[in-house]
């Protein structure tokens, strides 16, 4: 009987007054207004005014219905597949969408539907991922800009992948509290690619500079990150530097100058396949000749062990007491020790390649300590 009054009140109504009929009829049936009798023609009445030509009466629909969790799942759905002023409204807040209905419209959808879907109060794991795969920068950066968005590792490094040469992007990512450590030293390394194919930079410094200081400033952000995650995130970010070729001389030995043990030593166990007690014990022990067994094992240059044992002597003479300096003079100390101790290795290339990075170590750690210093006396 809804049915059959509401179409012939259809006929001689104007456009406004049908949009006005949608809205009052939705907001009936959302309210339980409507018996369950009654139910059957309302929805009937409903899917009639999904054909209206005039799209006022489709959005009104639209706005009452969206908020509702009663409402019609087939009413929903065709309103989401409706042109994106109306689709967006319901897509965006409907609470009786499921997450497969979600994931059929992101697949399906426009770019402008997505964005709606990802800035939804709530938004999912699953559909997160979906739109990780799918959707452009801009709506991804509406997705990581959601903090009732549930994303997932996997869906992190998906972005990242797909569109981590978009400084905005990049920087919406850095902003996430629960970005893994591995997604975030992608981000660096693609920020330090950014830096260096700047036009002005190479322009002022010359392109191999450019590379250099590009490359410098990556190593001190990895590091720097390094010493701030979790002992929960280490193995992952091991692995990660490992299988990107980063875990080198220079980086294990800028960790082990700036006292990361923890994170020098889960590397040599990752390299080695030695177990994490025997590492440790040989660190601890300092002995030269299971120095050069475990340099050996994980692929490093025996050569290089004498570096690493030197370093490692001297945060353990620091933890002991039997050594007196601030931390950021480590580096220093370490480079006295090494060119004191090798003095026939002076002149050699290699050796001086690794004078010159301590030295750019000492020199980095004695900055930041006395930028912190100068933050404290202005706090």
């Amino acid at each position: 009987m809804i049915v059959q009054r509401f179409v012939k009140w259809c006929e001689t109504a104007t456009s406004t007054q049908r949009a006005e009929g949608a809205a009052i009829l939705s907001r009936a049936l959302l309210d339980g207004r409507i018996t369950a009798e009654e139910r059957p023609g309302a929805d009937a009445a409903l899917m009639l005014m999904l054909d209206d030509p005039s799209p006022k009466v489709r959005q009104a629909m639209a706005l009452e219905l969206a908020d509702g969790r009663g409402a019609p799942r087939a009413v929903l759905r065709a309103l989401c597949e409706d042109n994106d002023s109306i689709a967006c409204i319901v897509a965006g807040r409907s609470p009786a969408l499921s997450d497969d209905d979600l994931i059929d419209l992101v697949a399906t959808g426009s770019e402008a539907l997505r964005g709606a879907i990802a800035a939804r109060r709530l938004v999912s794991a699953r559909v997160a991922a979906a739109l990780a795969e799918l959707a452009a920068s801009d709506t991804c950066i509406t997705l990581l800009g959601n903090p009732g968005a549930e994303i997932a590792s996997i869906s992190y490094r998906r972005i990242s992948e797909r569109h981590g040469e978009v400084a905005a992007l990049r920087g919406a990512l850095m902003a996430r509290d629960d970005l893994p450590s591995t997604v975030r030293q992608t981000l660096i390394l693609r920020t330090g690619q950014a830096l260096a194919e700047l036009p002005m930079l190479r322009n002022l410094v010359g392109g191999d500079r450019a590379d250099r200081l590009a490359f410098e400033a990556c190593e001190r952000a990895t590091a720097l990150l390094a010493d701030n995650i979790g002992e929960a995130e280490v193995p992952a970010l091991v692995e990660h530097l490992r299988a990107s070729g980063q875990l080198n001389v220079a980086f294990l030995l800028r960790m082990v100058c700036t006292g990361n043990i923890d994170l020098f030593a889960a590397a040599l166990v990752r390299l080695s396949a030695m177990s994490d007690r025997r590492v440790r014990t040989i660190l601890a022990d300092g002995r030269q000749s299971a120095f050069r067994t475990l340099m050996t094992a994980a692929g490093l240059p025996v050569a290089s062990a004498p570096l690493f044992r030197c370093a490692v002597a001297v945060w353990r003479e620091l933890a002991t007491g039997r050594l007196s300096v601030a931390v950021e003079d480590v580096p220093q100390v370490v480079m006295q020790r090494v060119a004191g101790s090798f003095p026939a290795s002076q002149g050699d290339s290699g050796f001086d390649e690794i004078m010159r990075f301590l030295h750019r170590l000492a020199g980095e750690t004695s900055r930041e300590a006395a930028r912190q210093h100068a933050r404290q006396l202005a706090a």
